[in-house]
């Protein structure tokens, strides 16, 4: 019909709207793609795998304990190591994205000077810290090997193993705040302020 011929070619074109995202954008001219991809698909990923591995053995434990009246004394200590590995390896992604806690108020109110010289004390002390942890870790580790202990419970694995976490934790902690060093250093704020945590 011709109101309907009319209609369709006065109508504007449709254009579908942009796909949301769920994180904020990366700063252009910031970190190179593989360490976005070193951060958000692998060591993720791991922590994610090490977390679920825990949860399922948690539930087997617990579930053996009401059903079966049965306790496996190796379920409770995996379950610690697998925690701890999950968190450890994690922790520093965490901090570089900001999923942390932090005053929000107060920083949005200093100036954007005062929070990049606080950014930089963040990233030094940071990188002091995870260098005390990577040294202290690669000591532990090395007197547990020498020593040759093994864990308490019957899994038998060597202690020195477990204990790797801390200096490979230590390591991509300080990894986290070496991108914010170059990510200040290239001009940019790492952690930038905003009205709502973003998760």
């Amino acid at each position: 019909m011709q109101g309907t011929d009319t209609l369709s070619s006065t109508s504007p074109p449709f254009t579908p709207a942009p796909a949301a995202t769920d994180s904020p954008p990366r700063p252009a001219g910031g970190l190179p793609a593989w360490w976005s991809f070193l951060e958000d698909h692998v060591i993720l990923n791991v922590a994610t795998v090490l977390m679920m591995g825990a949860i399922g053995f948690m539930f087997y434990e617990a579930s053996s304990r009401s059903l079966l009246s049965e306790s496996h004394w190796w379920a409770e200590e995996l379950v610690r190591f697998l925690v701890v590995w999950s968190v450890l390896l994690a922790i520093g992604v965490g901090t570089r994205h900001g999923h942390f806690i932090r005053m929000d108020l107060l920083l949005n109110a200093l100036p954007r000077r005062v929070r990049l010289a606080l950014a930089w004390l963040n990233c030094l002390i940071g990188l002091f810290f995870s260098g005390l942890l990577v040294v202290a870790g690669i000591q532990e580790v090395s007197h547990l090997q020498a020593v040759g202990m093994f864990t308490e419970s019957n899994l038998d694995l060597p202690l020195w193993l477990v204990r790797l976490v801390l200096p490979i934790g230590g390591a991509l902690y300080g990894l986290a705040f070496l991108g914010n060093a170059i990510l200040l250093w290239k001009g940019h704020e790492p952690d930038q302020p905003t009205e709502g945590e973003q998760l």
